[in-house]
């Protein structure tokens, strides 16, 4: 069974969704050659239905006690049951960590000491406040590096991540680590993470699993109608968006579409659907590609610098309409890098039968 080692998730862009959404996700990603990972805290059932219905692609699982108004603290521990479920189920386990606020080292160490003494394979979950990113990534890398554990990111943060500079500067160096380093919940930036180096990532399948919202903030934005993935814009919008405002001859060639152009999602007998399978498949076909390049991370560069400049078009006519942030910061900061031909940071190579724990 694919996924059994932590070998055979490099370089894999996972489909991060809900139980519910596991059957529809788990299609997209057989044809892809890729799993996905359950969000919630009774994976059992669905992991079972998956493997019973012939899905062999890696499946991570993440309880997600870090998140919401009632999330856990780092400090409060693991449990050794959770671990033990996901390695019964012939899974890769990773750990339901509680949330890290900036400077909470004793919840690290709390954190990584209690997934050292787990029967491995083991992936300590590390929902990180953005903050670590700024001064403490060289405290978080030499951690990290001192236990010899692979580590899940999540990134906390008001509206996404990846569109502060800051931040992507902190997770290139968190990539320097001599540990692999799996970017989960996140959006299409989970392409720029992987093409710089990233072992693992995963692009979520709602605006919930595409983000880590601060607790008590205003959480994600709900969207007054469907929206689907545009990938010469590198960015969701809604169906009648895409519909009205975008070229009628724009296209898309993943395998869910097959060529057809855009605005006929918002036509299929199925929209939500429709939309749903193209814009994981969409997302998984740019990442099929960026692999293929010489250069992924120079390829991620420009992929960027094209959405941006499809942005400004459609701005140019389209005075409400603005580009994503997270594009430009990607974009301003490898062009820095690339022009000082910085050395990218690559993930240590696992042999296939290496653990995900020494």
């Amino acid at each position: 069974m694919v996924g059994a080692n932590l070998g055979d998730l490099r370089s894999r862009l996972l489909v991060q969704c809900q139980p519910g959404q596991a059957k529809n996700a788990a299609r997209v990603a057989s044809t892809h050659g890729t799993g996905l990972v359950l969000t919630g805290r009774t994976p059992g059932p669905v992991v079972r239905a998956l493997r019973e219905h012939g899905f062999t692609g890696p499946i991570l699982c993440d309880a997600n006690r870090y998140s919401g108004r009632r999330r856990s603290p780092a400090v409060s521990g693991l449990r050794a049951s959770w671990t033990a479920e996901q390695q019964d189920l012939g899974l890769v386990a990773v750990t339901d960590s509680g949330y890290l606020g900036e400077h909470d080292w004793l919840g690290l160490r709390r954190i990584l000491t209690d997934a050292s003494r787990q029967r491995g394979p083991v992936i300590p979950m590390l929902p990180l406040a953005a903050r670590w990113f700024e001064h403490s990534v060289d405290g978080l890398v030499a951690e990290l590096n001192h236990f010899g554990l692979p580590a899940a990111v999540a990134i906390e943060h008001p509206r996404d991540p990846f569109s502060v500079r800051y931040l992507i500067r902190g997770f290139l160096e968190l990539l320097e680590a001599e540990v692999p380093i799996l970017l989960l919940r996140s959006n299409v930036s989970a392409l720029g993470a992987l093409c710089h180096g990233a072992h693992t990532a995963a692009i979520g399948t709602t605006c919930a699993l595409r983000h880590l919202y601060p607790r008590g903030g205003r959480g994600a934005p709900r969207l007054p109608s469907i929206a689907a993935f545009v990938p010469r814009l590198l960015d969701y919008r809604p169906l009648p968006t895409i519909a009205t405002q975008t070229p009628p001859a724009w296209r898309c060639d993943c395998p869910e579409c097959d060529g057809r152009p855009l605005i006929t999602l918002a036509r299929s007998q199925r929209p939500e659907a429709s939309a749903f399978r193209h814009s994981l498949s969409a997302q998984l076909t740019l990442h099929d590609r960026l692999c293929r390049r010489p250069v992924p991370a120079a390829a991620w560069h420009e992929l960027c610098g094209n959405a941006l400049a499809e942005h400004r078009y459609l701005a140019e006519s389209l005075p409400d309409w603005h580009p994503p942030t997270n594009l430009r910061a990607w974009y301003q900061l490898t062009r820095d890098a690339l022009a000082e031909h910085v050395q990218l940071p690559r993930q240590p190579a696992l042999g296939q039968d290496q653990r995900a724990r020494g």
